[in-house]
């Protein structure tokens, strides 16, 4: 297998100076991250961080490619969708029933962004931007007609959200909304394509013919190509639209052992969260050694042929021997990975465990610890 890095399995803390000013504890071992939304123009990701010991308020860590700290600021809370796409992350925030204030993270908190959009209750919504830079809205619902899945556009114009139509949509999966690649004005949901120059209509042509139980997500690729991620992690590919699909069995330890390692059980494939504008990337977690457990990123060529980037131990070990897993992996732009190890806190402060795969290479993990800030600063 080519890799481009091994990574060392020892990290010590801490790697970084801290300054001055370095945060007290905010987050230990125990605290669950949660990605709020990517930047991927800047590869700027934001990250919840609940209240140490579950009291009070919790933090939003905003992360940099190439920073050396982790800027965390008060969470001011109620927001939520917030998006992957290449402008500031935009999230919801409910005003009523039937009401959604669309908010942008600026300064370090979440500012108003045009007016409030009007939507039907009972709802759940999500943001992008398309590829000139303009935030959408995604409203997903039952239709009135026949109570199937449907999913209705919003494109910011001026302080407007001006409605880009509405139609059925199948396979959304885990981002409502994302940009499009075959219309820089526009937005994909699921099978559903909205644009500003022109109606909502299907991208997808058809979808590989599964039961519902390992139904899974549609991506597009570009150029007429698009991937299907099933729920039990099966990999189909089409390079026509969906007319039609076949089964990938590769695997970054060899296609002819296909049958031989166990789906869900010996390896998992991880679908990254982040920027889908460029080849289809996966991250595969080998368990099937358990004692010895590894990570690979892989990546779809545009000539259909998969590549492994990168290999290593899908945990990092602190200087007192405790193991840091991944439990994040994140690509912030298209060409760069993110393997997140939680938080780990410091006689000094708490921070993030990072690894970064940028350049054709895994770098050590790294260190960032915390700077407590307020917004404006």
């Amino acid at each position: 297998m080519r890799t481009a890095a091994t990574l060392l399995l020892f990290f010590l803390l801490p790697v970084l100076p801290y300054r001055a000013a370095a945060a007290p504890l905010l987050c230990d071992g125990g605290s669950a991250l949660t990605p709020i939304g990517i930047d991927t123009g800047s590869g700027r990701v934001l990250l919840s961080v609940p209240p140490l010991g579950g009291k009070g308020k919790g933090w939003i860590a905003e992360i940099a490619l190439a920073g050396e700290q982790v800027p965390v600021y008060p969470d001011p809370g109620a927001h939520f969708g917030g998006s992957i796409g290449p402008g500031p992350v935009v999230a919801l925030a409910s005003c009523g029933s039937t009401c959604l204030q669309p908010v942008r993270w600026e300064g370090g908190t979440f500012r108003p962004l045009g007016e409030p959009l009007v939507v039907p209750e009972g709802v759940t919504a999500g943001t992008t931007y398309d590829l000139e830079g303009t935030p959408w809205v995604v409203v997903h619902g039952k239709g009135a007609r026949n109570g199937e899945p449907t999913a209705w556009a919003y494109r910011l114009a001026g302080r407007e959200w001006k409605r880009a139509g509405g139609m059925a949509v199948a396979a959304v999966g885990d981002l409502p909304a994302v940009p499009a690649p075959q219309r820089k004005d526009g937005v994909i949901s699921g099978t559903a394509l909205f644009a500003a120059s022109g109606p909502a209509s299907a991208w997808a042509q058809g979808l590989p013919d599964l039961p519902p139980d390992r139904r899974g997500q549609v991506i597009a690729l570009g150029g007429g190509s698009a991937a299907y991620l099933s729920a039990d992690g099966a990999i189909y590919l089409s390079a026509d639209s969906g007319k039609r699909w076949r089964r990938s069995v590769w695997m970054p330890w060899g296609s002819d052992t296909t049958g031989i390692w166990r789906q869900g059980k010996d390896f998992w494939v991880d679908l990254p969260l982040g920027d889908r504008r460029g080849p289809l990337q996966l991250a595969w977690f080998d368990h099937r050694q358990p004692s010895a457990e590894r990570i690979v990123l892989t990546r779809l060529t545009p000539a259909g042929e998969w590549i492994a980037l990168a290999e290593s131990p899908s945990d990092v070990r602190s200087k007192n021997g405790e193991h840091l897993p991944v439990n994040l992996v994140l690509t912030p732009t298209a060409d760069t990975w993110l393997l997140l190890s939680g938080c780990a806190a410091t006689s000094g402060g708490s921070g993030l465990v990072v690894r970064a795969y940028a350049h054709g290479a895994l770098g050590a993990p790294r260190f960032l610890p915390f700077e407590a800030r307020q917004p404006g600063i």
